[in-house]
């Protein structure tokens, strides 16, 4: 069986910049999932979006910047390249719904809304939920995620042991 697993974590977090969080973690996970499940799919949303647009990325940042500097947002009046980036998250949230098991990666101390709402895309989709986090007081994490583990130690150790147990897939 082929388990297909969705990366969340943060990509902006409370940064102003589309891109601004350090994204090595990534790696780090696909390379643990790879060794451990090589039959694995990994969907890495930071990787679709930058394959998607190549180099567009800057003037994407461009209109979003220039799209949130104005008083009042309306949706509707926003420019095109805003509105295939929010097209973009939406189609994220969808991703990590239909993959087997979402991957959550929020380090430290730092919420991050797309990444809260791909957990509950996932969660309400009955997927299994794997949260690395030491955020274990947050409401949302806590009533997102299947299991919470609190480092990539932990979750290499689940990945190899449990991981297959709690895949809620449907």
């Amino acid at each position: 069986m082929t388990t297909s697993f969705f990366l969340a974590g943060v990509m902006q977090g409370s940064r102003r910049d589309i891109d601004a969080a350090d994204q090595s973690y990534r790696l780090l996970l696909r390379r643990m999932i790879e060794r451990l499940r090589p039959s694995a799919v990994v969907h890495d949303p930071h990787e679709l979006v930058l394959r998607r647009y190549g180099d567009r990325v800057t003037e994407i940042r461009g209109a979003l910047a220039a799209a949130t500097d104005a008083p009042v947002i309306v949706r509707e009046h926003l420019d095109p390249e805003v509105l295939e980036l929010l097209d973009v998250f939406h189609e994220m949230a969808r991703l990590a719904s239909a993959s087997d098991i979402c991957v959550v990666w929020l380090p430290g101390h730092e919420p991050s809304m797309g990444t809260a709402a791909e957990m509950y895309g996932a969660f309400q989709a009955g997927r299994t939920v794997v949260t690395i986090t030491e955020m274990r007081y947050n409401v949302a994490v806590l009533s997102c995620s299947t299991v919470i583990l609190p480092d990539l130690a932990a979750f290499s150790n689940w990945l190899a042991k449990d991981g297959d147990s709690l895949c809620t897939t449907s």
